[in-house]
């Protein structure tokens, strides 16, 4: 093995040691698309199908540091002349993927949660396998700068569709064994696939945040001595409708009020950071509404209850993944003497 490709080796150890010692979160998946050559055999070139890996490491909730094999093929003509060359490739990239409400699309409840921009920088190592006629060639070389633009989904079950492309600058003019002293590169649009899974220190974030509350806030147990959430109280997409689910919970609050009828509760409406700071404090308010009306209904005194919205300013557990931002998104009945 050359001296590069045992550095790039050390180099994607480093990266998967740094990267799972500090990660918030973890996705993994694969990338497929098409490799378009620029060659100096290039009268007449074919784009070859890419597939790859990628594992990416969240340093923070929008930027992370992944590692990026891929395997794919060359292939072009000049005058009489042909190659084929069969590439295994392999990149270490930085990749920023905004969050804020400025650069991207955030959709509060919705399947697709948020569509952001992405970038990528970095670098790596190819082998090539080259064939011109009979006489046949290999090797590595560096590939930097490796870089990629492109659109991100990421949706409610933890799965992410990349749309991109990758620009890889070989740093070699020997893909083709045409040398003309400028170095072969190639584009890779791609189509990526990822899951996205919690780290250790969001879920330790998560838990010292939510041991905070324990002392005043139960969970699913409805108490009318002390302030309480429930899980099974939530709402239509992007709405403050109850869900069916929602009433049935309600139900069992309104007995619980029933059977004690000198007792007055706040509704507090909470949400978590996703969209813009008036839609949440907005939408808090009328989901705290919606199940003020709904307790009316099932018999409950309207002079009993208030409502407040919150917004996502009381958060009960990190919002940096899925399942904290879930946690957030609640109401909670605050016990009025």
């Amino acid at each position: 093995m050359k001296a590069h490709s045992k550095v790039f080796t050390l180099l994607v150890l480093f990266a998967l040691w740094i990267g799972s010692a500090v990660a918030i979160e973890h996705t993994v998946g694969l990338r497929g698309g098409l490799t378009m050559p620029f060659v100096d055999m290039d009268d007449e070139v074919t784009n070859h199908i890419m597939g790859g890996i990628n594992y990416e490491a969240w340093l923070l909730d929008y930027l992370s540091l992944g590692i990026y094999p891929y395997y794919t093929q060359l292939e072009g003509e000049k005058g009489l002349g042909s190659f084929e060359s069969t590439l295994i490739g392999g990149d270490v990239m930085v990749k920023l993927r905004p969050v804020s409400e400025k650069l991207s699309l955030n959709f509060q409840d919705a399947a697709v949660r948020r569509i952001s921009p992405f970038g990528q920088l970095g670098f790596g190592v190819v082998h090539h396998d080259t064939e011109v006629g009979a006489v046949d060639d290999d090797g590595f070389s560096l590939s930097a700068p490796s870089a990629a633009l492109g659109v991100s989904l990421q949706t409610k079950w933890k799965i992410n569709l990349d749309l991109g492309a990758q620009y890889v600058f070989a740093n070699s003019d020997k893909l083709d064994m045409y040398e003309k002293n400028v170095s072969d590169s190639y584009l890779m649009p791609f189509i990526g696939l990822g899951y996205t899974f919690g780290g250790k220190e969001a879920k330790m974030t998560a838990k010292k945040v939510s041991s905070e509350m324990t002392s005043r806030l139960l969970r699913n147990r409805i108490s009318m001595e002390q302030n309480f959430t429930l899980s099974g109280v939530q709402f239509e997409i992007g709405s403050a409708k109850l869900t069916a689910e929602a009433q049935n919970t309600l139900d069992e609050v309104a007995k619980a009020m029933e059977n004690s009828p000198s007792t007055r509760v706040e509704i507090h409406g909470h949400t978590d950071n996703t969209g813009s700071l008036e839609l949440n404090n907005r939408l808090s308010l009328q989901r705290a509404d919606s199940v003020k009306e709904y307790l009316v209904s099932k018999g409950v005194a309207e002079y009993r209850m208030s409502t407040k919205g919150f917004g996502p300013a009381k958060p009960i557990a990190t919002n940096d993944t899925e399942a904290g931002r879930a946690e957030n998104r609640r109401i909670e009945f605050v016990i009025v003497k």
